[in-house]
């Protein structure tokens, strides 16, 4: 089962490594391609992957995409923010899944924003929750839930 119930150490909830990853992180690329594709999203991101998963899927993930007529970014390095913990994505590889190939260069222009923010010693609080509204924006979060993660991040 997917379930966790350890509430004395304050887990509780839904554990995705009881199931076959595969066909997981493949059903979950699947529903965000159906969502960007409507266009009721437009930026998603696909769980978080090794190389290895990455490459166990990445065929399939493109005919998905295919299907949908969708754009993939692959992304070794994602945005980090304070919308989700940085420790989710350390090392892993995240494919973007996108509609129109503005919205892919709208997010590396944040990605670049804030590489340029720490070179110049200019990473404020200011700069830190522009850049998470950027990405909350992009993600077709509303304003509630990107304040809602900025007071608890997801992941």
């Amino acid at each position: 089962m997917g379930m966790v119930d350890d509430s004395e150490n304050g887990k509780k909830g839904f554990d995705s490594g009881t199931l076959d990853q595969r066909s997981y992180q493949l059903g979950m690329i699947y529903a965000f391609a159906e969502i960007v594709g409507s266009g009721c999203k437009r930026l998603a991101l696909s769980p978080t992957l090794t190389v290895e998963q990455f490459d166990a899927i990445w065929d399939d993930v493109e005919f998905i995409a295919e299907e949908y007529g969708l754009i993939l970014g692959i992304d070794d390095d994602f945005l980090v923010t304070r919308l989700f913990n940085p420790e989710y994505t350390r090392g892993k590889r995240v494919i973007n899944i996108v509609a129109k190939q503005e919205t892919l260069d709208e997010y590396r222009r944040l990605k670049d924003l804030k590489r340029r923010s720490l070179e110049e010693g200019a990473l404020t609080e200011e700069m830190e929750l522009q850049l998470a509204w950027g990405l909350g924006r992009l993600l077709s979060y509303s304003d509630e839930a990107i304040r809602g993660l900025l007071d608890k991040p997801r992941f």
